[in-house]
Order: C-alpha cells, then structure tokens, then sequence
C-alpha cells in the first residue's frame, strides 16, 4: 500500500512539472561556460528534472546497495553464529552425558561391590564360619 501511494505522488509530480514546462514555451540562453545556446524553456525545464531524478536516483543507489552489503554480512555473521551455538551445545550434550555414563558406571561398580560382599557372606554363613565382626548381619533390602 505505500508502494502505491509513491507511485501516485511520483505521477503527480511528473505530470505538474509537465503542465509547468508546457506553459512556458519561450526560447531561453543556456550557458555551457564554452558556448551559450538558446533551447525553449520545456527542454530546460525537463532536461533539469530529469538529471536530478539521475542524481537522487545514483545517490539513492548507492545507498541501497551498500545497505544491502551490509545485510548479507550480518546474516553471515547471524548464520555463524548460529552454527557455533549449535556446535557448542552438541559439544555440551556430550560432555553432560558422558558425565552421567561415568556416574551410573560408578554406581554400577559400587553395587557390584557390595553385592559380592554379600554372596561371600552369605557363602560363608553357609559353610558354618559366620563371622559377625567383620561383616554386619545380611539385608538384601539396602
């Protein structure tokens, strides 16, 4: 919708410096610091309207496309670092599940442990040697 009402002023503008060139027909003398030559006013008149509609339009391009450089790199630089977030976070999922590994591998062992401890107390409350100093009484609920 603002797109539209640009394109609108801009024909209103053309067609106001069109009316204003067309009623002033005379011959006027145009200066070339070399040579004076004498054009009808319309010419000058739309030959300036033109060259600074060149004029905005070469100021307003570079404008525009050094904007545009400057958007593509900080979208690069957005996408880096994106990608090196991603990374990061990979990199901490592994470290904290290697953490946990370690721990339930620690915890493995310990049950391990105590289990044996209690089959070599048990084995040996089979074979009739209990020995209540060193191992405490059995409880298969700890």
């Amino acid at each position: 919708m603002k797109k539209q009402w640009k394109v609108l002023l801009g024909f209103i503008l053309v067609l106001l410096i069109v009316i204003f060139a067309l009623s002033n027909s005379q011959e006027v003398p145009v200066n070339f610091l070399i040579k004076k030559i004498y054009l009808s006013l319309v010419l000058v008149i739309i030959g300036s309207a033109l060259i600074g509609a060149l004029v905005v339009l070469l100021t307003s391009g570079a404008t525009l496309f050094q904007q545009r450089k400057e958007i593509k790199q900080l979208k690069e630089t957005i996408k880096g670092y994106e990608t090196n977030n991603e990374q990061k976070l990979e990199e901490e999922k592994a470290a904290y599940q290697r953490e946990k590994e370690n721990e339930i591998a620690v915890l493995k062992a310990n049950y391990e442990s105590l289990l044996k401890d209690k089959d070599q107390a048990l084995a040996a409350m089979e074979n009739g040697q209990p020995d209540k100093k060193n191992n405490p009484p059995i409880d298969y609920y700890d």
